[in-house]
């Protein structure tokens, strides 16, 4: 199918993924008529962790401007149902929205344990900018905070924390911190200069109960330990967002599922991007990944745009390199490629007679069968960088956008 200024695409979604498949399609010559659904207004969700909890950014800060592309914007509006046979998605007010085009970007709910009574004072996720805005504001009075989950933003979290003289305790299961997003051999090492800086640890340990007794948080561990905390934070991770497709007929296990070209399975004119696609990056296998991260969201933004305007017609495959970055304290962590568990990892220190691995600089190289898939530097920003070019000698120019260089440091997705 060609589309030209008599057909409809819909967007739904007003994240990174959503809002750059809407800005591409206007690039790519679309003329149509476009919409774009979506709960919040656009803004930078990273700063969510940081700037927002510290202090350091305000509200209107952290808004993205509004899109330069003509398109129609539809806020406050949330999907609910989606009909692929009469090509209607129905929001939560009632309202059906026919299309000729769908772009699937609804992004990823927050998951939260069983029975945890999120929304009471002093419990909270740390999903969107109401979250943080509400976190914010309970910090100022509070003097210990918990965080549930060790990841990118239960750690970010608890640096802000630290940063305003608050004790943060952090609770995972895994054996260290950022277990999932750098592997045990990096995470270690973090974990440790993280536990240097006053930043309490409970790895290996779940939280069995949580309850609220005067005025503060207990929090029982499955060791049986208690911990109290004037504020608890929900970062256990997050799940997409697909409860609206549940009757669609689409393959919604773990994401929606779609082809190489981000095209879903089982209907035509529909797309996904971002992390609530499912998709075989073949650069790394055939095998359908999911993609969280914020640079790579505006990436498969722009080729699901493309590869809904192509219709039928060949297009290259989206095969993107992940990769993201975060400020934590004093630490400058980068991160590119398959980071698999079961690589081989070799570990470079910078300066090997320092104590203090992590922040004296390192940079961890992940190989499987001889090659190199995956790389992670903290504070080693330079050599990150030259590293890099080698995972980017095949990487399709229509990707990179002709900005090789930023695409490298993978930081261009957050200037301003």
């Amino acid at each position: 199918m060609r589309y030209d200024w008599r057909d409809r695409i819909l967007v739904v979604g007003t994240g990174p993924a959503g809002m750059a498949a809407a800005d591409e399609l206007r690039r790519l010559g679309f003329t149509g008529q476009l919409t774009v659904l979506g709960d919040e207004a656009p803004y930078d969700r990273p700063a969510c962790s940081k700037g927002v909890l510290s202090g350091h950014q305000k509200l209107s800060d952290v808004r993205l401007p509004a899109p330069e592309a003509p398109m129609d914007l539809r806020l406050g509006r949330r999907a609910v149902d989606l009909d692929p046979v009469r090509r209607v998605v129905v929001t939560g007010d009632g309202d059906g929205y026919g299309y000729d085009g769908l772009v699937i970007a609804s992004g990823a709910a927050p998951v939260v344990p069983a029975g945890w009574p999120v929304g009471e004072p002093g419990l909270h996720t740390l999903h969107t900018l109401d979250d943080a805005w509400a976190v914010r504001q309970e910090l100022y009075r509070a003097e210990r905070v918990a965080i549930v989950g060790g990841g990118l933003t239960g750690c970010e979290a608890a640096n802000a924390v630290r940063g305003l003289a608050r004790e943060a305790v952090i609770i995972d299961s895994k054996p260290c911190l950022l277990y999932r997003a750098l592997g045990e051999t990096v995470g270690t090492l973090v974990t440790r200069a993280h536990e240097d800086a006053g930043i309490a640890t409970r790895l290996g340990r779940r939280v069995a109960e949580v309850e609220r007794r005067r005025n503060r948080w207990r929090l029982t561990l499955d060791d049986g330990e208690c911990l109290s905390a004037d504020l608890v934070l929900v970062t256990a991770g997050e799940r997409p967002d697909t409860s609206w497709l549940a009757s669609s007929g689409l393959d919604v296990r773990d994401g929606v599922r779609c082809d190489e070209h981000l095209r879903a399975r089982g209907t035509d004119g529909v797309v996904a991007a971002g992390v609530v696609a499912r998709w075989p990056n073949l650069r790394f296998g055939p095998d359908s990944v999911r993609c969280g991260q914020w640079i790579a969201a505006m990436e498969q933004g722009r080729a699901a745009a493309a590869a809904l305007l192509a219709g039928d017609r060949p297009t290259p495959p989206v095969t993107l390199l992940p990769r993201f970055w975060s400020q934590q304290g004093d630490l400058r962590i980068q991160a590119c490629g398959d980071l698999d568990p079961r690589a081989d990892v070799a570990l470079t220190r910078l300066r090997p007679g320092r104590r203090d691995a992590a922040r004296s600089g390192l940079l961890a190289s992940f190989y499987r069968d001889g090659l190199m898939v995956g790389l992670v530097a903290v504070n080693a920003p330079h050599a990150f960088t030259a590293s890099t070019r080698a995972l980017l000698q095949d990487v399709p120019h229509d990707v990179i956008h002709g900005r090789p260089a930023e695409y490298v440091t993978g930081e261009y997705a957050y200037t301003r």
